[in-house]
Parts: structure tokens; sequence; C-alpha cells
């Protein structure tokens, strides 16, 4: 459903596109929720399906850390990654994103291990 915000801004609900329906939104940025060992969308921007230890060679992150990391994709637009090493570190990483401020510019890349703690990666 949509509506308008008291800021004028369009309110758009819930948006949910499964990974597998993924190629209906290549023209949007999206928000990828879920590790690359679950989520294809999250696997083609790190890599491949990495899990356990594979998961922290390719992100650096491991148990009890999430990742928020924006990636450029084709169309222009981007992907931000929100995936934890396990299912508690992801919700860490949806609320921190739902309750910070996150720069989600392309290439920007946070590590956190809770709800109210990350830290912005410098290259």
């Amino acid at each position: 459903t949509s509506g308008t915000t008291a800021g004028g801004a369009t309110q758009l609900g819930d948006v949910l596109v499964r990974d597998s329906e993924s190629s209906s939104v290549g023209s949007k940025n999206l928000v990828v929720i879920g590790g690359s060992c679950i989520n294809s969308v999250a696997a083609s921007l790190v890599g491949g399906a990495k899990c356990g230890s594979a998961w922290t060679d390719a992100t650096t992150v491991g148990s009890g850390q999430f990742l928020i990391q924006s990636f450029a994709r084709d169309s222009g637009k981007i992907a931000l990654l929100v995936a934890g090493y396990d299912a508690a570190d992801t919700v860490n990483a949806a609320t921190y994103l739902r309750t910070q401020a996150v720069d989600t510019a392309s290439g920007k890349k946070y590590i956190g291990t809770s709800s109210t703690s990350a830290q912005l990666q410098v290259a």
C-alpha cells in the first residue's frame, strides 16, 4: 500500500521481493537481507554462497558480528547488504539500520556487534 507522510514523501509500506524474484527489480535500489549462505542476491554481491569461515574470509565478519555494506549495481543503482554471521546478528543489523544513521553510498561498509554498535570501515 502507499500513502503520503507528513513531510510529503511517498510511503510504500512493506515491499518484499524474494531472492528468486530479484530480476523483476533489477532497475531498483535494493536492501538485501540475509547472508550469502541463504540468499542468492547476497551471494552475487560477495562472490558466491559463503558460509561459516568462508563468510568471514569474504567479508571480515565473524561470529557475533554483522555487516551493512553498499554495492554499486550494473543498473547504476545500489544494493545494500544487511547480514549477520547468524540469524541473531542479522536481526541486530536490521535494527541498527532502522535506528542509526547509515551512509548508504556505494562502497560504504559497516561492521557491528549489536543493534547500537557499528563502525564504518575505511579502505
